[in-house]
Order: C-alpha cells, then sequence, then structure tokens
C-alpha cells in the first residue's frame, strides 16, 4: 500500500514539473519576439544615410500650429508640457528617398509606389544641426492598411538608431487621413517655386 502512494506521489510530481517545464517555455519563447527585434533594426537600417536623400525644403520651417493640433490634441498637462507634443514650436526638415522622389517633388495628386520613404526631422531652433526626433511614413504593399493609404510610421529618436514606435500608428493617422487627396501626405514645407510647378 506504501509503495502505490510513494508512485502515485512521484508520478504527480513528474506530470506537475513537466507542466511547470511547458509553461516556463512557452513563455520565454513569447516574452522576447524575435521578429519585432528585427523590425525595429531594419526600421533604423532603412533611414539610415537618409541625408543623402533628395531634400525637400532646402531650409528648415516652422511647423504649422494647425498640424500641431492634429497631431497632438493637447491636455490641460500637455499644455504646461512644452514638450509632450513633438510639433510644437518645432522646425522640420523633410527628407524623401529616389522611389517617392517623383511623387513628392512633381505630381500635383501624388500616389506614392511601394517603398517610398519619408523622414521629417523635429528641430529644436532654425539652425540645429540635431534633431530630437525622426518621424517616417513608409508607403507599404498594397493590402498593408488601405484604409488609411498603405503607409506604415515610424517614430525614431533624433540620432535615427533607435525604433521608438512603428506600424499603424492612430496618433499618426489621426493627422495624415485629413490629407487623402494626396496620398495621406500634407506637404506644406514644399518651396513655393515647387508648388508651382506641380502637374
Amino acid at each position: 500500500m506504501r509503495n502505490r502512494y510513494v508512485c502515485l506521489f512521484v508520478a504527480s510530481m513528474v506530470l506537475i514539473a513537466g507542466g511547470v517545464w511547458s509553461i516556463t517555455s512557452y513563455s520565454q519563447k513569447r516574452v522576447i519576439p524575435p521578429l519585432e527585434v528585427a523590425s525595429d533594426k531594419a526600421g533604423a537600417e532603412m533611414i539610415a544615410g537618409y541625408r543623402k536623400w533628395t531634400r525637400v525644403n532646402p531650409s528648415p520651417v516652422v511647423q504649422e500650429p494647425r498640424i500641431s493640433l492634429q497631431c497632438a490634441p493637447p491636455t490641460v498637462q500637455q499644455t504646461q508640457l512644452e514638450s509632450a507634443n513633438p510639433h510644437s514650436h518645432k522646425f522640420i526638415g523633410v527628407y524623401v528617398n529616389d522611389v517617392g522622389r517623383q511623387a513628392m517633388m512633381n505630381e500635383k495628386l501624388p500616389h506614392f509606389p511601394p517603398g517610398s520613404v519619408i523622414v521629417k526631422e523635429k528641430l529644436p531652433a532654425k539652425d540645429s544641426s540635431s534633431p530630437e526626433l525622426l518621424t517616417v511614413m513608409r508607403k507599404r504593399e498594397a493590402g498593408y492598411d488601405p484604409e488609411q493609404g498603405d503607409w506604415e510610421y515610424m517614430a525614431v529618436t533624433g540620432d535615427g538608431k533607435t525604433v521608438q514606435a512603428r506600424g499603424k500608428l492612430e496618433k499618426c493617422q489621426a493627422c495624415h487621413v485629413l490629407e487623402k487627396a494626396t496620398d495621406y501626405v500634407s506637404r506644406n514645407y514644399l518651396p513655393r517655386e515647387v508648388w508651382e510647378k506641380l502637374r
């Protein structure tokens, strides 16, 4: 009888240990998704050297207050903290890669092809050479997010090394959805001489 209880006890312990091992193993696999890490690294690599791309506005321009409010509607706390809104009292410099250059610089009603990438530098002052933040739009393949023009958004640290957020970012979409007629890109920073030549 005693041996029977010992066998039952040992069998129970084996089952419990096996269950704990399975749960722990599954949890460890779920904690660090390697695809997300690789995706963020690829995001930073995608914009590496963006300053060699086409500079859309020759000199930094002030971000319009209208865009500031659309991008981040201020709460009482945000109003008190200027840094809560990356567009508030900032200057911007915009770059576009070769894939998106034609649509950006020549088309009145542009349709950016997949692979187009636009990088917007957030500068604390007009003469700043080091951006505080980079915001990025990347045109993805058809079907990625058709209701939002298939654009993927990224927020990247000013040095271009760390992706802080990436994907179908609602905060970005809320602003860009107003620019549907121009493929969700406002281009309010285009110089007048470029605007006049758009066809």
